[in-house]
């Protein structure tokens, strides 16, 4: 029952593996035809992650660049909106000229009707072009707090893969002393079984301890690699080469903190 059970689950395993190849050659612009060899071990984590990374670094993320730009346009269209109110012409500072726009105003018997209905179109258009404004200034209001709590989120997500990393280089550390002391009982176990000191069900139980601790050191190093992923993902990029002088603590530009 045993053995069976463990048969089955290999084959999920094995079903789950060529499920990801598929998916992987997708990714790699291939046709998905399972061909591709998976390694048969995991890749090495890479080093530590080093003290000092800039927090600007999450500008680089797409989700960010969108949602500052789209408060970028929010802010134009406020700015436009209010230039609406203010009549359309344009004034020249030389004596007993105009420019163009005031010249086109006349109308061709030099009558001033034309220039004093587009001076007060504006005035009497006041109360919509004011609620305007006011739509506009609501909708700033909205893409700034979408735009600060995806900033809030990002940094949210780059703490939480820092933090699960220590948390995970621990578990390491602790599952492969547990993981050595198997393997050396285990060897202990099928030395003595051999020179007939133990019986098989007692050597058969120091083996699948001694598999167990193993596939729980593999477990937490397949974590480890992973949450690399999502910090990776977090930050918008990879963090090596680049200094923690480059962070910038301040975004003038709409006059909010972003880290």
């Amino acid at each position: 029952s045993t053995l069976a059970t463990a048969e089955a689950n290999s084959e999920q395993r094995r079903m789950l593996l060529n499920k990801a190849v598929r998916q992987l050659e997708i990714m790699l612009g291939r046709y998905p035809s399972a061909e591709l060899a998976p390694s048969e071990s995991l890749p090495v984590v890479p080093d530590g992650i080093p003290s000092g990374i800039p927090g600007s670094l999450v500008s680089r993320r797409p989700d960010l660049v969108a949602a500052e730009r789209r408060l970028a346009a929010s802010l134009a269209r406020t700015k436009q909106a209010k230039r609406a109110l203010y009549p359309r012409i344009s004034l020249t500072s030389s004596v007993g000229t105009s420019s163009a726009d005031l010249n086109n105003l006349l109308t061709g018997d030099y009558s001033v009707w034309n220039l004093a209905s587009n001076l007060i179109q504006p005035l009497l258009q006041g109360g919509r072009i004011r609620g305007a404004i006011d739509l506009a200034g609501a909708q700033d209001q909205q893409s700034l707090a979408l735009y600060i709590h995806s900033v809030l989120n990002a940094y949210a997500e780059v703490e939480s893969a820092l933090s699960a990393e220590e948390f995970l280089r621990r578990r390491e550390a602790s599952l492969e002393i547990a993981a050595e002391q198997s393997m050396a009982a285990r060897r202990l176990a099928e030395s003595r079984y051999a020179r007939g000191l133990s019986d098989l069900i007692t050597m058969l139980d120091s083996q699948r301890r001694a598999y167990e601790s193993e596939s729980q050191l593999i477990a937490v190093r397949r974590q480890r690699l992973e949450n690399r992923i999502d910090l990776h993902l977090a930050l918008g990029g990879g963090y090596r080469g680049i200094s923690a002088a480059q962070t910038s603590t301040h975004n003038p530009k709409y006059g909010v903190d972003v880290q």
